[in-house]
């Protein structure tokens, strides 16, 4: 490796670094990523990068460095195949010199033949976790990408990959607290919901809870939304968790 190539790397590993520290929330340290990628892989034919980053029970978040490619990426979600999720699911890197006459990902190709990118490379970001993610470049010429310029990919991915993992424990740690103030949320709701059944109704808890479920069954409404109406004709305000602080 040459000193150059060490600088550049080193150079990458310090943005990425800035980026995690900057970043308010984990899309906005993904479109860092996927701009500091289409920097340092320009050179090598790279017109624009992106990011696709696939999790079990929060779907598929992409981000890139350009409008277009997040464009690109959303046909294939739409299609749900094409050379980015194949990386991503298969972690194996991918790789077409001519998208306009590939015979893969049909659905995808279709779409984007005689006006989209011609090339692109994918490559896996190893994250040792649930979650899976790919490192895309797209070139609007044909052939744009050669061996070293795919294998440069893969190098930036797995420099990418140990600052990914830290914003994925982050992102889980924040949406772990949304999701428990949301169900405390709910179950505040509720408790005050069934309150007021029992008292108008002069029932027990379970009756009134078994109100409180035909109702949401009728309406076809999830049940806290049928508590909160109940509670907003009673009260003009929302109900609150009792752990929020005004």
């Amino acid at each position: 490796m040459t000193s150059e190539n060490i600088e550049t790397r080193t150079v990458t590993a310090l943005q990425l670094q800035e980026a995690l520290l900057a970043s308010e929330d984990l899309e906005a340290f993904l479109g860092q990523l996927a701009g500091a990628a289409a920097e340092r892989l320009a050179p090598r034919g790279a017109d624009y990068c992106s990011v696709t980053l696939q999790r079990r029970r929060r779907g598929t978040t992409i981000a890139s460095s350009d409008p277009e490619a997040s464009r690109w990426d959303e046909l294939q979600y739409a299609a749900d195949e094409g050379p980015c999720l194949e990386a991503a699911r298969t972690g194996s890197a991918v790789s077409s010199g001519d998208l306009w006459s590939e015979q893969r990902w049909a659905g995808f190709v279709s779409h984007i033949r005689d006006y989209g990118p011609r090339s692109l490379m994918a490559a896996p970001i190893p994250l040792q976790s649930e979650a899976s993610a790919a490192l895309n470049c797209y070139g609007v010429r044909r052939n744009a990408f050669t061996a070293p310029d795919r294998e440069e990919l893969s190098a930036v991915a797995a420099e990418a990959a140990g600052a990914l993992r830290i914003a994925l424990r982050l992102a889980a740690g924040n949406e772990l607290a949304g999701d428990l103030m949301a169900a405390l949320d709910s179950r505040t709701a509720i408790n005050l919901a069934l309150g007021i059944i029992m008292g108008q109704s002069h029932c027990t808890q379970r009756e009134a809870m078994e109100i409180l479920v035909q109702a949401s069954n009728h309406r076809n409404r999830k049940l806290r939304d049928v508590a909160l109406e109940i509670v907003g004709a009673h009260d003009p305000g929302t109900p609150t968790s009792g752990f929020e602080c005004p």
